[in-house]
């Protein structure tokens, strides 16, 4: 899985092609229920109520079902507590499924085994959507601030899961109807100046410091969790804060529209190259740290939550801990990026000048005490010729005594 950005003008048309190709293809093998366990035989007890959905529209409405509140009767409010795929343990493991079910789908779809989902580093600072254009995921129309430039074929995308209060007044489920355009506005959220910035470089590097996978209660309140912290609940070096809003949940919010409310999120297809990218810092964090299954919960996680639950709606059932290992070595995946490295503590760079410092003098002085110990050196040749004469000399006479000496 490589960085959008960095692909070729082909390889990015023919991903954008794949994603409409999946918007419109018929899954081959799911089918949606469309009422309630109650319901799901019809009025008469004989016409199930299942229907068709596309590989895309799958990829949405399996979300949205984990999100979606629990239908208690006429009359009553719907209980919203659960939540299978946020706000606990199950975040990172969830979604990493998710992706490799769609990922999966479209290349057989393709009949294509070496398909790929990129990412897209979302963690760029600053307030540009640098794939929001034309040639990748649509630029923002210029008729209207929240909706996508007709140049781009997820112009023409339409929604499904969007009748959230029908859902939960009269206990019907999302059906694969389509209903409104995809809205965008990234940055244009005037009211909450935070999400107008996407996050920085820093906040990943500090993210995958935690060292933490999750701690107690195994929540959106956890403090000093990793998964808390990738999923945006906490600051980037790990604390809870009920005002914060980082990372993943930063970007989502960034985005100001569709892909900002999470029942409907998958319907912008930036979700999935958001998500990869979240997978991505899931899977160095693995790697970095080692961490080994035990330190996932066991328990005392929300529902769905645990290691050994299922992860809703998923069929064939899978577990959390499928999803909790080293994807390369376990997944058949792998990510191509080149992470953020760590800037230098100001002690750090004293320290590091000081022995710089001190390499400089021990190379200057060993330089100057090479160069007088030549010019020594240098100094002795000029007085041998001296000498010489001085031993040419002696051995003459030395010469001549001998002649007189054998006269």
């Amino acid at each position: 899985r490589r960085n959008i950005m960095q692909m070729s003008t082909a390889e990015k048309q023919a991903f954008v092609n794949a994603l409409d190709q999946a918007k419109r293809t018929v899954h081959p093998d799911l089918v949606i229920c469309t009422r309630r366990y109650q319901e799901v035989f019809g009025p008469d007890g004989n016409t199930p109520q299942f229907e068709n959905i596309t590989v895309y529209n799958y990829f949405v409405w399996s979300h949205y079902y984990s999100v979606s509140k629990t239908y208690l009767g006429p009359g009553q409010t719907s209980f919203g507590g659960v939540d299978f795929s946020h706000e606990g343990p199950g975040f990172v493991t969830w979604h990493r499924f998710h992706l490799l079910q769609l990922e999966r789908d479209m290349q057989d779809m393709l009949g294509d085994p070496t398909f790929a989902l990129p990412y897209w580093n979302f963690a760029i600072g600053g307030s540009e959507c640098d794939i929001c254009t034309d040639d990748l995921l649509g630029a923002r129309s210029s008729f209207d601030m929240s909706s996508i430039s007709s140049n781009s074929v997820f112009s023409q995308w339409r929604v499904i899961c969007e009748s959230v209060d029908d859902y939960d007044t009269l206990g019907t489920v999302c059906n694969s109807t389509e209903t409104s355009p995809i809205r965008r506005n990234p940055a244009g959220n005037v009211a909450r100046p935070m999400v107008q910035r996407l996050p920085e470089p820093q906040d990943v590097l500090d993210c995958l410091q935690l060292n933490a996978f999750d701690t107690p209660p195994y929540y959106s309140t956890s403090s000093e969790s990793f998964r808390n912290t990738i999923e945006g609940y906490s600051a980037p070096q790990g604390m809870y804060d009920p005002v914060i809003r980082s990372l993943h949940n930063l970007a989502h919010l960034f985005l100001n529209g569709t892909g900002g409310q999470t029942h409907l999120s998958p319907n912008d297809p930036i979700f999935v190259l958001l998500h990869t990218f979240t997978d991505a810092i899931f899977d160095e964090w693995l790697s970095r740290h080692q961490p080994g299954e035990v330190v996932y919960p066991e328990e005392n996680a929300p529902i769905g939550h645990n290691r050994r639950f299922n992860m809703v709606p998923f069929w064939p059932p899978v577990a959390n801990a499928e999803m909790f290992v080293s994807a390369p070595e376990n997944l058949g995946y792998s990510y191509e990026v080149q992470w953020p490295t760590r800037a230098y503590t100001l002690s750090e760079i004293i320290t590091i000048a000081i022995v710089a410092a001190v390499l400089v003098v021990a190379v200057v002085g060993g330089v100057i005490a090479f160069a007088v110990r030549a010019r020594s050196y240098r100094s002795a040749e000029a007085l041998e010729p001296l000498l010489g004469e001085t031993f040419r000399r002696y051995s003459e006479d030395h010469r001549r005594l001998d002649k007189s000496q054998s006269v």
